[in-house]
């Protein structure tokens, strides 16, 4: 066997092949779809707050990943007074993106956080399930989220560089 390169002309060959080998998950035209682009995978989706709608306050964008039924924040922030926020001043909107979420039948909301001020940021993580056992911060950001629902379902090392982490959380919709 050998190793090419999906190209737009061996598409219709490859969703040939998904659809018939696994009919439950794809029919043709799904599996080419899936295949061709993204508008069958992930979307994005934002909002934005502000005293009237040309002078924004906050906003949050989001990332539709239709496959597995979830929204997932990508990016967002409030101008609190000059002041780059992340936390309660977003509650609105990301209400906003769950509502919208849950009418397109999605199950569960996820985000990302920065280790910054978490003990395990610049550590080597040899078990990371003993690094979200033993997970600590005092960010209101993190905390925030907490409260509002969202819980830890994990980490993924070395994001953004040697020891710049990801700390991965989730909330049910």
């Amino acid at each position: 066997m050998r190793v090419f390169e999906l190209s737009q002309e061996r598409i219709p060959a490859v969703a040939q092949l998904m659809c018939s080998i696994k009919p439950e998950w794809w029919d043709y035209d799904g599996a080419f779809g899936q295949l061709s682009g993204t508008d069958e995978t992930i979307r994005t989706v934002g909002w934005y707050l502000g005293e009237d709608e040309e002078h924004p306050k906050g906003w949050i964008l989001c990332r539709e990943l239709i496959g597995y039924r979830t929204i997932e924040l990508e990016c967002s922030g409030f101008d609190d007074n000059g002041i780059f926020k992340l936390e309660h001043k977003l509650g609105e909107l990301i209400d906003t993106a769950s509502q919208y979420a849950k009418k397109k039948g999605y199950l569960t909301f996820r985000n990302g956080i920065s280790s910054i001020g978490f003990n395990i940021h610049g550590q080597k993580l040899e078990n990371i399930p003993e690094a979200i056992q033993n997970l600590t911060c005092d960010r209101d950001d993190y905390k925030w989220m907490l409260d509002y629902g969202f819980k830890v379902i994990g980490i993924q090392p070395n994001v953004y560089e040697k020891g710049f982490h990801l700390i991965l959380l989730a909330k049910e919709l």
